[in-house]
């Protein structure tokens, strides 16, 4: 009996496009997905699935792109932690633009031109495959669940990492990273409707050197993020009566901003598929050649 199968994608920024070579390869494995949500990275790999766009020109694009460039970050946590200090004294003057009415932050500008190339500039009621987007909410702190508007905007909204990007205004909220509040959005696909549930966890491990006040700093946030993933996996376990499988691409060792690692990330997600197509095909009561 095939079983309605939801994808939570996780987020994780340059590791998060290992959920890119997972959607590829069950689709080459002909998995029916029937729904989808994402956080993050996730939110856009996922909005891309969504409205039907050709992932493996997608990859190939991503791979030629200097998306460090594109997006105005570098790789070194300490360079981004530099800038964040820096521009919060300026705002602390100035004030913030994000608050200001009507307006649309410079620093969103790129990565809104981003993720409407990936969605082709579509609506939640355009996709081919039901879609939402996970964000949090920065001064009440709760979940939001998008599934109405623009697709780029909601992507945007899930991809506002809290210090690199701005905030982002919409429906009288001011919106930031999914990831706050919701790593792994299992609960977000069964609540859409699912009754089997493949994840795809690309968050940071708790394996990193640990040298600095600062390393320590971001290690506390990992451990926290880490223990909040592994309730909700247990919670979603329970509520799908185990039908849920859990991919881990091997992709770790990528720092968050390291997207010069785009293939390397692309690749672990196929070949986590791979390592688990027959568990992954028995979920979604398929035959797989």
């Amino acid at each position: 009996m095939t079983a309605s199968v939801g994808v939570a994608l996780g987020g994780g920024g340059a590791r998060g496009l290992a959920h890119l070579g997972v959607l590829i390869a069950l689709e080459e494995a002909g998995i029916p997905m029937a729904m989808l949500a994402g956080t993050s990275m996730g939110a856009a790999m996922g909005a891309a699935k969504a409205v039907g766009a050709n992932l493996q020109l997608i990859a190939k694009v991503l791979k030629t792109l200097d998306l460090n460039e594109l997006l105005q970050v570098t790789d070194s946590t300490l360079r981004e932690l530099q800038k964040i200090l820096g521009r919060s004294m300026v705002e602390y003057v100035r004030g913030s633009a994000w608050r200001e009415e009507d307006s649309r932050p410079h620093d969103l500008i790129r990565l809104r031109e981003l993720f409407c190339m990936l969605t082709a500039g579509k609506r939640f009621e355009d996709v081919e495959i039901p879609f939402a987007a996970v964000a949090a909410d920065l001064e009440s702190g709760a979940r939001v669940v998008l599934r109405e508007g623009l697709l780029c905007d909601a992507v945007v909204a899930s991809t506002s990492v809290p210090g690199i990007f701005s905030p982002v205004a919409m429906d009288g909220q001011y919106l930031i990273d999914g990831g706050v509040v919701d790593k792994l959005p299992i609960d977000v696909v069964i609540d859409m409707g699912a009754q089997a549930v493949i994840a795809v966890d690309t968050g940071a491990p708790l394996n990193r050197e640990i040298s600095t006040c600062l390393d320590a700093l971001l290690q506390a946030q990992r451990v926290t993020s880490r223990q909040l993933t592994d309730l909700q996996l247990v919670q979603a376990a329970e509520r799908l009566d185990g039908r849920l499988i859990v991919l881990q691409p091997d992709v770790g060792w990528i720092r968050m901003f390291a997207f010069e690692h785009t293939q390397d990330a692309i690749q672990a997600g196929q070949e986590a598929v791979s390592a688990h197509l027959d568990a992954i095909a028995e979920l979604a009561g398929v035959e797989v050649g």
